[in-house]
């Protein structure tokens, strides 16, 4: 009697006549196979639990956010009040929230979140300080994400787009308004997993970057991004 292995018949929807043989496939392919079988599954999961209920994203400032070099601190006028970096965190927070309003998806004070976004007084790439990056994240698929805001390139920002004639409470709050705003666009790199950048479109959130007058003093839009971040968040 022919042993399986060669009798006819299918296997996969493709057709074995009596004169082949059904190979066994290397280990190092059916460990890729699962490997991404395993991969879509949880982002399956993910995407069908944030469907359903809100995920948690986690922003925060660091100890030391507002130490920003003193030259900046000097053009603004001195150093932060307490009632300053008060208000500016009320401002940045709202902002976040205000981008995202809608989505499901819910904002905690500190490290917890599957997403995070941290304040720092200054980003650095590569172990060097970064004074020109307004914001750095790193996507990590379905483990989360992380991302820094740079206050220093903020402040400076805020300081050189500044209307003329603004006073220092206007100024303050631009610079809350500008870390709310890099924070929203790091976030939706974390979520949308994919590049969410435009260089033509500056009143949009999705803009490559900060260095605008839009992102302080004006009003940001979605673009391109919000019907991703609908489908990944849900309503």
């Amino acid at each position: 009697m022919p042993s399986d292995r060669t009798c006819g018949g299918t296997v996969g929807g493709v057709m074995i006549g009596p004169s082949m043989t059904l190979q066994r496939p290397p280990a190092s392919v059916v460990t890729g196979l699962l490997a991404v079988a395993a991969t879509a599954v949880v982002f399956g999961t993910i995407e069908w639990r944030a469907s359903r209920t809100a995920m948690t994203a986690g922003f925060w400032f660091q100890d030391g956010a507002f130490d920003v070099p003193a030259n900046l601190l000097g053009e603004l006028g001195g150093p932060f009040s307490h009632h300053e970096r008060d208000a500016i965190e009320r401002t940045a927070r709202h902002e976040l929230e205000r981008a995202f309003d809608g989505l499901r998806i819910v904002f905690a004070d500190g490290s917890t979140g599957f997403w995070r976004v941290e304040v720092v007084p200054v980003i650095r790439l590569g172990g060097r300080r970064s004074l020109g990056a307004a914001g750095f994240s790193l996507g990590f698929g379905p483990l989360g994400g992380r991302a820094s805001i740079g206050m220093a390139t903020i402040v400076g920002n805020a300081l050189r787009h500044a209307p003329e004639g603004a006073t220092r409470e206007i100024i303050v709050e631009g610079i809350g308004r500008g870390v709310g705003r890099s924070a929203a666009h790091e976030l939706a790199h974390q979520i949308a997993a994919v590049s969410i950048d435009n260089r033509t479109d500056r009143e949009s959130y999705e803009y490559f970057s900060a260095d605008r007058p839009a992102q302080y003093y004006g009003e940001l839009r979605w673009a391109t991004a919000w019907p991703l971040l609908k489908r990944k968040l849900g309503e």
